[in-house]
């Protein structure tokens, strides 16, 4: 983009600014909630391009832009191109992903600002297992949660029913495991019970 046409991009009126950690897609997930558009929509209204062709996983793995596009969202949100060229997605990182691993503790408790939740780019590594901050193991999330929701706070939306679902799993199952218990239980009193007051032969 020329010095010219640069000039002629207003910037955005407010621009969350990303974190170091961040990942691109992830920071423009933000900017799409911070406009209530979806990210999809952002980008046909702010980049002179086509969007990229987006996998499995959406707009969370964003490809790498070109430097049009880093140049011309670079001037939108009042930033340095290296700030948005440092979190930028590798393109070895690029596949089509089944579920996507995270941090839940990272993801909702952001030490930078501990009101805005963000999406580390380490995580999008293919390699990552475990989280560098607490060192557990990540958890994941399927892939069409991003592909599905517009924006960064829908996805969070999906991520924490996701959650709840998978953690009352586990707890039904183990309420019914108890209840079964208790009903044998029961069974075996009354039956006691029943014996006991029968006449001695």
């Amino acid at each position: 983009m020329s010095a010219e046409s640069s000039s002629n991009v207003v910037p955005w009126p407010i621009a969350p600014r990303p974190f170091y950690e961040e990942a691109f897609g992830g920071w423009l997930g933000r900017v799409a909630t911070r406009y209530q558009v979806s990210v999809a929509m952002l980008w046909q209204m702010s980049a002179s391009e086509p969007l990229p062709s987006l996998g499995t996983a959406g707009w969370i793995l964003f490809p790498p832009i070109s430097q049009t596009a880093l140049q011309r969202f670079s001037t939108l949100a009042r930033l340095d191109e290296d700030r948005l060229r440092h979190i930028q997605t590798p393109s070895a990182w690029l596949f089509n992903w089944r579920c996507v691993p995270y941090c839940f503790r990272c993801l909702v408790l952001n030490d930078a600002d501990v009101a805005v939740p963000r999406w580390k780019r380490e995580w999008l590594d293919p390699t990552a297992e475990f989280c560098s901050v607490h060192h557990t193991v990540l958890e994941t999330v399927p892939a069409s949660v991003f592909r599905l929701s517009g924006h960064f706070a829908a996805a969070l939306r999906a991520i924490s029913r996701y959650r709840e679902k998978r953690v009352q799993g586990p707890q039904m199952a183990a309420l019914a495991e108890l209840t079964d218990t208790i009903s044998v239980a029961a069974d075996a009193i009354s039956t006691n019970f029943e014996l006991q007051q029968r006449p001695p032969s």
